[in-house]
């Protein structure tokens, strides 16, 4: 029983951990991607040194991929110094990649449904009106990644909120279930001869 206390109380947690960040993400998008960017910087100072202090408790490099280690190490803590500097470039590249694939993707897709107007396939102008707008998507993606980049935060922070909401709903009806099922009265065995 003390188990079930245990996963009960560590759920809960869970859950209001969950809460707290969705919260966050939906009302503060900025300020939470720049917190996530100063942890990722973090993580990845705190791995390279890591790493660095390994090699360097052995005196030598044994092997090519101590070397590599270093070089990784060293590039991974000058990442990070970078991302301190300024949080907001790794979203702008992310950022420009997505919305360069999103470009050509949809440049070509024109290509193709402009071919099947000249086969006359019917509701061709239904697939171009769509592919004209992921093309309008994509443009923006590059020219206002912060927009589209706390757009998606509050999504993500709206999410994390409805997925508590339920996971509490479920449990609470999981609970429920459970009371009706387990028998509450003691039942005597009886011996029959």
């Amino acid at each position: 029983m003390k188990g079930f206390k245990q996963i009960k109380w560590n759920s809960m947690v869970n859950l209001i951990s969950l809460l707290v960040i969705g919260l966050l993400l939906l009302i503060f998008p900025v300020e939470s991607l720049n917190i996530a960017c100063y942890l990722l910087a973090s993580m990845l100072m705190l791995a390279g040194a890591a790493y660095i202090i390994k090699i360097i408790k052995k005196k030598s490099f044994e092997t090519n991929e101590d070397l590599i280690t270093v070089v990784l190490s060293v590039i991974s803590i000058v990442i990070s110094i970078t991302i301190f500097v300024d949080p907001t470039w790794i979203i702008r590249v992310i950022n420009d990649i997505v919305g360069l694939f999103i470009i050509i993707s949809s440049v070509l897709n024109i290509i193709n449904i402009l071919k099947f107007k000249k086969d006359r396939t019917t509701s061709w102008w239904v697939y171009l009106v769509l592919i004209i707008l992921v093309l309008i998507f994509g443009i923006v993606i590059i020219i206002k990644p912060t927009f589209l980049a706390t757009i998606l935060i509050r999504f993500e922070g709206a999410t994390l909120i409805v997925n508590v909401i339920l996971t509490m709903i479920l449990s609470h009806k999981v609970k429920k279930l459970l009371e009706l099922d387990s028998p509450r009265r003691v039942v005597k065995e009886i011996n029959i001869d």
